[in-house]
């Protein structure tokens, strides 16, 4: 029997419901299962990085303008103006005119969020974005690890001991920008569905 995530699943691991919340729901219980992000304990995992990376799931779109990206050739930021036009957008804020290429090759379509990097704010594609990313970099497997387990990531270029939510924060975030808020809503996300 599948495992359903409801919009009160997601409010209590924000702390209160958003507008969002029922299309996100709906589009988590339709794609996640595609990818095999289906138990308990890799929602939580899932959930706790989504909620930070929307504001609580406020927001499908990033804040900031974007132009701190510009020219970065690491996000394949090669034409004037991709910084704003490619920012952070989906419940992993997909950020960058090569993951946006990338997803669209992964749709079939090219120039699809090339074309209309907006469409990344939708719920369906917000939540089919992270499952992309999710999935091609394997972290189901630091999510069904003990919270206990000492994990190895490169980070910064050196090798570090993280536990699998440092280790699945860094793989999302490039970094550990926010690592108290993630483990918090981490430790909500298991109360409420484990």
């Amino acid at each position: 029997m599948a495992f359903i995530i409801t919009e009160e699943h997601l409010a209590a691991i924000a702390g209160k419901p958003t507008p969002l919340m029922a299309d996100l729901a709906a589009w988590i219980n339709k794609i996640c299962p595609d990818y095999e992000i289906d138990t308990p304990n890799e929602y939580a995992h899932f959930l706790a990085q989504a909620c930070h990376e929307t504001d609580h799931f406020r927001t499908l779109e990033e804040y900031a303008s974007g132009n701190a990206y510009e020219g970065r050739k690491d996000l394949g930021n090669t034409h004037a103006g991709d910084g704003p036009r490619f920012k952070g957008r989906g419940i992993f804020q997909t950020t960058g005119r090569a993951n946006y290429l990338e997803l669209g090759l992964k749709k079939g379509q090219d120039d699809l969020f090339i074309n209309s990097p907006e469409l990344l704010e939708q719920p369906e594609y917000a939540v089919w974005s992270a499952c992309e990313y999710w999935t091609s970099r394997h972290l189901n497997d630091p999510a069904n690890q003990a919270d206990r387990d000492i994990l190895k990531k490169k980070y910064k270029k050196q090798v570090h001991d993280v536990s699998p939510v440092e280790f699945i924060s860094i793989t999302i975030n490039g970094g550990l920008n926010g690592i108290d808020e993630r483990k918090k809503f981490y430790a909500l996300a298991k109360s409420v569905l484990i």
